[in-house]
């Protein structure tokens, strides 16, 4: 069952459980106060019939005479009696004859209503220069029933028409109400593998459905990253296999050819060894992005400005060209600001992996790359006049895989950067990224005491 349509039959079954409750107190209400009213006109009706029986003797003509009118108006039957004290009908119909028991009890009360076969009854004790008697007014039973149907029609009708109102206005308001999940619905079947980069536009309700919609963006997001970043991983996982598997593949290929000599066999030993140690380092540098790795435990007190230089030699045997600075404005007395405590193989690989890029970006500009102290904590930048980034896409250079578009005429597999960011993260260095297009990338490495 939908959730529109659940929400209508809720809606229905709450307002008949509420109309039935609301009924039964308006027809108890309703004969409480008929019958307490039938009780009231009841007692008035005997007061009347027995100053017209009982005072005619004691009364003047005139105050007769209203009394007779009092009777007339009140008294409209014979549905009255006056009993004497030997419990005889003196006045009045008898038909029915009211029980002793009952009539005792009028006397010792005073005043007694009750009900008696198809009659409301009420009777008084009157004492009169006559003798004692008990008078007794009647009403039909009937009267207060007639009254009774036809409120139980009236509610009847009511909660008819309440029942078939209800359903058709909560299915009409469920209708507009789930008109935004009918819409989003309709977006969300649209999405498919092949297009994920898109966004469900957000109702602006300001309640849970735009929360959900901008908690589903923000899912199809990462989603879309990450089937991005699937597909990269398999082209760069195949392409720099398929070279040293291919490499060993034929050396084998042609020593199986003929008989070899032991200097020709440790020979191929010696690069088929590091053919292994290729493709060992290409699953650390995965295990490293994927964060399979636990956190290392290997924790040493590294000086980095030796680290930099160390790196700088290494980057001038890959890029003979390149064009390094380096600017110390580090004090005797603050050299301790230089070691930093934490995993130097990491430490070593991020920041190779930064001073690369910059020199493989500035397509031989010089790379600046400076020490200073700030705020008592070292402060170590490197600043490239390369291609730089373009601003929209500065906030997915960490993503593993991912490369700027001005970048498709530079060799590369957008996973450097994504591996230092990422080493950096985990040892809690902070870092600042500015970059221009077509101007140049400023990376800021922050090492405060947390480092050291």
């Amino acid at each position: 069952m939908k959730v529109q349509t659940r929400l209508s039959l809720y809606s229905s079954l709450v307002f008949v459980v509420v109309f039935a409750i609301l009924s039964f107190l308006i027809y108890a209400l309703f004969y409480k106060n008929m019958e307490r009213s039938i009780y009231s006109n009841l007692e008035q009706a005997s007061l009347i019939t027995a100053y017209f029986h009982l005072e005619e003797d004691e009364l003047n003509k005139e105050d007769f005479e209203n009394i007779r009118n009092q009777f007339k108006q009140l008294v409209l039957n014979d549905h009255y009696q006056i009993y004497n004290i030997h419990n005889e009908i003196t006045w009045g119909e008898s038909s029915s004859i009211i029980a002793d028991e009952t009539l005792d009890k009028i006397r010792e009360k005073r005043k007694f209503a009750f009900v008696d076969s198809d009659f409301f009854c009420y009777g008084i004790y009157y004492e009169d220069n006559q003798g004692d008697f008990v008078v007794i007014a009647k009403e039909k039973k009937s009267v207060l029933s007639s009254q009774v149907m036809s409120l139980l029609w009236i509610l009847g009708g009511l909660f008819i028409v309440g029942v078939l109102a209800i359903i058709a206005l909560s299915k009409w308001i469920s209708y507009i109400a789930y008109r935004p999940f009918r819409r989003i619905i309709d977006q969300v079947k649209s999405i498919s593998t092949n297009n994920l980069n898109v966004e469900i536009e957000s109702p602006d309700t300001h309640d849970e459905l735009q929360d959900l919609t901008e908690t589903f963006n923000e899912l199809l997001k990462r989603i879309s990253e990450a089937v991005v970043i699937q597909k990269n991983f398999v082209s760069y996982v195949s392409h720099e296999f398929k070279t040293p598997l291919a490499s060993m593949l034929g050396n084998l290929e042609v020593f199986s050819i003929k008989n070899r000599t032991s200097e020709e066999y440790k020979e191929l030993a010696q690069k088929l060894i590091r053919e292994i140690h290729q493709v060992e380092e290409i699953l650390d540098t995965l295990i490293i992005v994927s964060d399979l790795r636990k956190d290392s435990e290997i924790i040493s007190s590294t000086r980095i400005d030796e680290l930099i230089w160390e790196i700088i030699c290494k980057i001038n045997d890959r890029y003979p060209s390149s064009k390094i600075l380096v600017n110390m404005d580090i004090a005797v007395e603050d050299e301790s600001l230089l070691f930093v405590h934490m995993d130097a193989t990491q430490l070593l690989l991020a920041l190779f992996n930064l001073i690369e890029n910059a020199v493989k970006y500035s397509q031989g500009n010089t790379v600046n790359i400076s020490l200073y102290k700030k705020e008592n904590k070292l402060h170590v930048s490197i600043i490239d006049k390369g291609i730089g980034i373009p601003p929209e896409q500065l906030v997915d250079v960490s993503k593993p895989f991912y490369r700027a578009d001005n970048t498709n005429q530079i060799q590369g597999s957008g996973i450097g950067l994504s591996i230092a960011l990422r080493i950096i993260e985990k040892n809690a260095i902070k870092y600042i990224i500015e970059s221009k297009e077509n101007i140049g990338t400023k990376i800021l490495l922050i090492f405060d005491s947390k480092n050291r």
